[in-house]
């Protein structure tokens, strides 16, 4: 009885829209913490009564119309068709109906994807299972995975009960840290599969696609901890990647941003460490970004991942083993971007003198530091010694002829459809507000040398195309924007200008360093 009390309740309040009795759910839209999420709400209350107000229209008429013009009150059916009134009265109605809910939804929208003006931007990287975060502005760069006590509760057979943990699955072992009152504009993409960053308090969501860049942009107000989830069916573990974002106001998020950043520049400790203590602490390494995959026993899933309880890898060359696990394969990440070398020398250790596994050795830290910088180390040492080298071989180099202007504009179409259209679009309309137009455009339109500048040296999530266009495709390209696409400047520049230009430039820094 009480079960059919708690339920006819429950239905009283989803026709009312109100929340229900239990304070640990609602039956409305959240209202969240920023304007964007207020404008949301405030968007969807606004629908939502007006499509109350026509169903109670057209549903009161027609019953109302049913029983009041019933068969036994002598009624009888009138025998016509086709009324010019009415049928202009029912579609002008609905049509102003839908300007009035289309004006504040597209404002909304408008407001969503303006992330022009930002204070500060962060990148957001969906892996499997876990996110990356790299405060663009500063340097700040971690990962973000759930944290510890829901990782060992969610655990088959963990013998710990859910509910004693506070937060279970919606807590990380870092948060996302972002100061009050600031724009932040978020750029998204993935590594492996899509992916979907969602906090509700903030009053959307963005899919995180490899290959691909979505943006957003928030602005909290209040200090606090806001919790969100992937929602997007990214895997296996795709309900182990909560959110957590924490906004505190500005002299707090800066002594964070100090704290942080003065760990961060501490970086691995190599000195030597005990077999013994390898394995222990390689034992918590490898529940928190190991036994997804691998399971916890190490025995695997058949056909997905392999075992490494007997494993051929983990049992053979530990060098051998030590680039897998840095470099990745397949499915497998590389880890040298997520772990420090100290962290990847216990995990190492520990999966070859457990998980069944009794192989006796183990890898130091300064071993592992040895593999990851070797790369980057042999190019430095290569740009230290070009300029020496440059300088007893350079020789003169040779102008490239001049062109005509039909001729540039003629390159120059070509090879703005390689390298510029996918981002200005084929026809320079661009795609606002993040890719801005090109037809008609003050920078094209403007000080030619100004935009050579602007494409030399790059700008924002323009790349500088000073190193990887030669002189001709670069002198091309420009004239081209000049007198194509809807403009008709009628200047150009030739690439003799160009290559005086490009060498000047600074050398390109190398990513891997």
């Amino acid at each position: 009885m009480n079960n059919k009390k708690h339920l006819f309740a429950t239905l009283i309040l989803m026709a009312s829209g109100l929340e229900t009795a239990r304070a640990d759910y609602t039956l409305n839209l959240m209202k969240g913490v920023t304007k964007v999420s207020h404008d949301v709400y405030d968007l969807h209350m606004l629908i939502l009564w007006i499509c109350v107000f026509i169903g109670v229209g057209v549903f009161g008429t027609m019953f109302y119309s049913i029983y009041h013009h019933r068969k036994s009150r002598g009624h009888q059916a009138a025998q016509f068709h086709e009324n010019t009134t009415v049928e202009i009265i029912w579609t002008i109605i609905p049509t102003l109906i839908l300007v009035a809910m289309a004006i504040p939804a597209t404002k909304t929208l408008m407001e969503l994807d303006d992330v022009q003006d930002s204070d500060m931007s962060i990148k957001v990287t969906g892996w499997q299972w876990k996110w990356e975060y790299e405060y663009l502005d500063n340097g700040i760069h971690f990962f973000s995975s759930l944290d510890e006590a829901s990782n060992n509760a969610r655990q088959l057979n963990s013998g710990i009960d859910p509910r004693s943990v506070p937060n279970y699955l919606l807590n990380v072992d870092h948060p996302l840290v972002i100061p009050t009152k600031k724009k932040i504009r978020f750029v998204f993409t993935a590594a492996d599969v899509l992916h979907s960053w969602w906090v509700p308090d903030l009053g959307w969501k963005k899919d995180a696609i490899p290959g691909f860049i979505n943006e957003a942009w928030t602005s909290v107000d209040k200090p606090g901890t806001y919790r969100g989830q992937c929602t997007e069916l990214c895997g296996k573990d795709h309900g182990f990647m909560p959110v957590v974002v924490i906004a505190m106001d500005q002299p707090d998020y800066d002594a964070w941003v100090k704290k942080t950043t003065e760990e961060a520049k501490k970086g691995s400790d190599l000195s030597d460490q005990s077999h013994a203590d390898l394995v222990v602490k390689g034992a918590d390494i490898y529940a928190k970004n190991c036994s997804t995959c691998h399971l916890p026993d190490g025995k695997g899933v058949p056909g997905a991942f392999p075992a490494l309880t007997g494993s051929a890898v983990v049992k053979g060359d530990i060098n051998a083993q030590a680039n897998l696990v840095l470099n990745g394969k397949g499915a497998m990440p590389a880890f040298a971007k997520m772990l420090k070398a100290d962290e990847l020398a216990q995990v190492i250790t520990y999966t070859r003198n457990a998980l069944g596994n009794s192989v006796g050795d183990e890898i130091q830290p300064k071993a592992i530091q040895e593999l990851l910088p070797k790369k980057s180390e042999a190019k430095a040492e290569a740009k230290a010694a070009a300029p020496k080298e440059a300088k007893a071989e350079t020789k003169p180099v040779e102008p490239i002829a001049d062109m005509g202007k039909d001729e540039l504009v003629a390159l120059g179409k070509t090879v703005y459809a390689s390298n510029c259209a996918s981002c200005h679009q084929a026809e320079g309309q661009g795609m606002a507000p993040t890719f801005p137009a090109l037809t008609g455009s003050a920078v094209v339109k403007g000080d030619i040398n100004a935009q050579i500048d602007l494409m030399l040296n790059g700008k924002g999530m323009m790349p500088a195309f000073g190193h990887s266009l030669n002189a001709k495709d670069f002198a091309a390209v420009v004239t081209f924007t000049r007198n194509g696409l809807g403009n008709a400047v009628n200047d150009a520049v030739q690439p003799s200008a160009i290559q005086k230009l490009q060498a000047a430039l600074p050398p390109e820094e190398d990513d891997d360093e």
